[in-house]
């Protein structure tokens, strides 16, 4: 007996929240909770991207987004390790823009290129000798 009452309070919640949710769907709940569904999905994808990225330390990197609008704040060793975080959360399936707040350690290294060979200097062809 005391099961039945259970099971009948538990069915009785279960048909209240539903009841519940479609009232709250005019109000917008429902859309409001897809769209954080949504963004929780874009998040994934793009954090998961800048985890498997080698040219990103992506456990450094923090990404929030609403309405597709991602943002990006943590570290960064180099610039272009930056702008690898940037091209890559703009590549992810959702992203409708990208703002990267990602600062770049003081004390991280310069990354200098190395000098560009010089140009070989033209020689001249010797005109040929006549005699």
């Amino acid at each position: 007996m005391k099961r039945n009452l259970l099971a009948a309070a538990l069915a009785s919640l279960v048909i209240g929240s539903v009841s519940g949710m479609a009232l709250a769907d005019d109000e917008g709940v429902t859309e409001k909770a897809g769209k954080a569904i949504d963004d929780a999905a874009v998040v994934a994808s793009v954090k998961s991207k800048l985890l498997s990225s080698p040219d990103v330390e992506g456990l450094d990197v923090n990404v929030d987004a609403k309405n597709g609008v991602v943002t990006l704040s943590g570290t960064a060793d180099t610039m272009a390790e930056r702008s690898s975080a940037e091209k890559i959360a703009k590549s992810a399936d959702g992203v409708k823009s990208v703002t990267n707040r990602i600062e770049v350690k003081a004390d991280a290294p310069v990354q200098v290129s190395p000098p560009k060979p010089a140009d070989p200097v033209p020689v001249p062809a010797t005109p040929p000798a006549t005699n």
